[in-house]
């Protein structure tokens, strides 16, 4: 791992395997003692805790996990671990990366609404039925038999149907997620455009910018803009991170059009939400 050379910043992966650049998905074995640091990637990933117990920093936000935690995240997110063998804790994870391009339309289109959550696994038969999905797909990347992408895809696909089932586990309805919604998520910090989004999905963008605003009640360039925005106060708030990095690195091009618009958002600057939240940084 490295990270961007500036004090604060989460540390970032930036591939897939250690000896490869074009490694489309990579598995790790984890057993951790002590904590993990704050860090990011350029990909997706599953960790799934499989024994132990710990906090996670997602986010920004603290939670403590355990057995059956599986945690979703996409290139947005950050998170680190926060264990103390002194109290006995420990954390053994399989830990799953893979590119974006990788899964199916309709994984992708589940991985954007699950993406920087952590979900409950640990219930009767869904704990064993995803560590068994991680089992047979470690089995999978360590050998070379025929159709294994295929096969590493179907597994992807399976599990974040289960995390999906297990994050609405006692809701009568799911709400709706949408095909655009996993590109956003994956690509929201690049200079993307709403013709994009509608080539990737297939629509026209005079088609897809209508049904764009009658989905989510506002149009595409808002919605970016309020991801972007989420996406810095994250990073203010769980970070210490200089905020006209933090301002660049969420997607935004200009820092003064950033503070106006986070004030707008927010009802403060960056400048005084660190200060509310971190008293000790300026």
């Amino acid at each position: 791992m490295d990270g961007y050379g500036i004090p604060g910043y989460p540390l970032r992966m930036e591939k897939l395997s250690p000896g490869s650049d074009r490694a489309a998905y990579y598995g790790m074995r984890v057993r951790a003692d002590g904590n993990v640091p704050m860090h990011w990637h350029n990909f997706f990933e599953f960790d799934f805790i499989d024994d132990g117990h710990c906090r996670q920093v997602l986010n920004g936000a603290g939670t403590e996990c355990g057995k059956g935690a599986l945690t979703v995240l996409c290139s947005s997110d950050f998170h680190a671990y926060r264990i103390d063998p002194e109290k006995g804790e420990f954390m053994s994870t399989y830990s799953f990366h893979f590119d974006g391009h990788f899964p199916d339309s309709e994984t992708l289109r589940l991985l954007g609404s699950l993406s920087g959550k952590q979900i409950d696994c640990s219930g009767d038969g869904t704990f064993s039925a995803v560590k068994d999905e991680f089992v047979m797909l470690f089995s999978e990347t360590g050998n070379n038999r025929p159709e294994r992408d295929a096969m590493v895809r179907n597994i992807i696909a399976r599990i974040t149907l289960l995390a999906f089932r297990a994050c609405g586990s006692g809701t009568a309805k799911m709400p709706p997620v949408y095909p655009e919604i996993g590109y956003i998520e994956a690509h929201f910090r690049e200079q993307i455009t709403e013709s994009q989004v509608a080539d990737h999905i297939g629509f026209s963008a005079a088609w897809f910018s209508k049904l764009f605003s009658r989905r989510y009640g506002i149009n595409f360039q808002e919605y970016l803009l309020n991801r972007r925005l989420k996406h810095a106060y994250g990073l203010i708030t769980g970070t210490d991170a200089p905020i006209t990095g933090i301002c660049f690195e969420s997607g935004f091009n200009s820092h003064s059009y950033f503070c106006r618009r986070f004030r707008k958002r927010y009802g403060v600057s960056p400048k005084e939400l660190r200060q509310s939240t971190r008293p000790d940084n300026s």
